[in-house]
Formats: structure tokens, C-alpha cells, sequence
């Protein structure tokens, strides 16, 4: 059996277990998944048999206006198998698992997710803002965000405590 058809069946099982659905896209698998599920989903993806995607490219926000996704990009070390994994995150309270202890370089790309949207990671060691200052309001990816006016915008801002 050729790698891509072993992934395929191995995501195919996976998300039968946790109620996802598969789709291709790009030359990507993508398993969708409701948020409770993304810990158990990514430890099975990073640990398949003979097709481990155990590579963390990419973590990113996108806000659905009715809902969140965090999309989760991931390849293998070992082999050519690619898998995007999309996890459905509540727009009213923005919460999913960190997988800080699965990839600790996941640690700067979920700072940015919460950041820009709104999205906690619960678990995360280190969960503050990475781009915006410390007093700033609001999380300007999101699509309902409302930019200030420049009098605003065109005050000097400065970090509060160093890093």
C-alpha cells in the first residue's frame, strides 16, 4: 500500500473515532475535528504507525464569523505524508488545549493565535500577547474587529516589563 493511502486510511479511522470529517485539498488530507478532540487527535496523528506526522509547520487562527478554526499544518520527518488538521473553536468563548506538550514550538504560534483572536490555549506555559502591546484592546484579525482612529493609533506606546 502506497504512504498516501496508509495515511488516508489511518486519518480516515481516526476521525471516525472522534466524529471529524476528511476531505483532500491541495494535495493536503484535512481532518476536521470539534476542539474537545484536538490532543487526542494530534498524539494519534504524530505517533500513526509506518506514517507519523510528527512535523508542526504551522499553527494558525482563522475566524468563520460563526465560529474559529485553529489550523494545525503537519508533515513527517520521515516520509512524504502532508496532513492539515482543522479544529472548530466556540466565537463566543475561545478555548482549545495547547499542544505546547506535543510540540514545544507550538508555544510562539499559539501566543500569536491568541493574540490576534481571541483564542486560549489552555495549558499554554506562557499565554500573553506577542505582537500587540500589553493595554491594547481587542484582537484585530478578527473579522468584527474595529480599527481606532488614527489619533489613536498615532500614540507612542511602550511594553510594559521586559521579556
Amino acid at each position: 500500500m502506497e504512504n498516501k493511502e496508509i495515511l488516508r486510511k489511518r486519518v480516515d479511522e481516526l476521525a471516525a473515532r472522534v466524529n471529524g470529517k476528511v476531505e483532500e485539498s491541495l494535495d493536503f488530507l484535512v481532518l476536521t475535528v470539534q476542539a474537545p478532540y484536538i490532543t487526542e487527535v494530534l498524539t494519534a496523528v504524530k505517533n500513526f504507525e509506518d506514517v507519523p506526522c510528527d512535523f508542526l509547520h504551522d499553527i494558525a487562527g482563522v475566524d468563520k464569523l460563526e465560529h474559529f478554526e485553529v489550523v494545525y499544518h503537519l508533515t513527517s520527518l520521515r516520509g512524504p505524508q502532508k496532513l492539515r488538521v482543522k479544529a472548530i473553536v466556540d466565537r463566543e468563548k475561545p478555548v482549545i488545549d495547547s499542544v505546547v506538550k506535543i510540540w514545544a514550538g507550538a508555544n510562539f504560534m499559539e501566543r500569536e493565535a491568541y493574540d490576534m483572536f481571541g483564542i486560549e490555549f489552555t495549558g499554554h506555559p506562557n499565554l500573553r500577547r506577542i505582537y500587540m502591546w500589553d493595554d491594547f484592546e481587542g484582537y484585530p484579525l478578527r473579522k468584527d474587529y474595529v480599527t481606532e482612529p488614527p489619533e489613536v493609533r498615532d500614540k507612542m506606546r511602550v511594553r510594559k516589563g521586559e521579556d
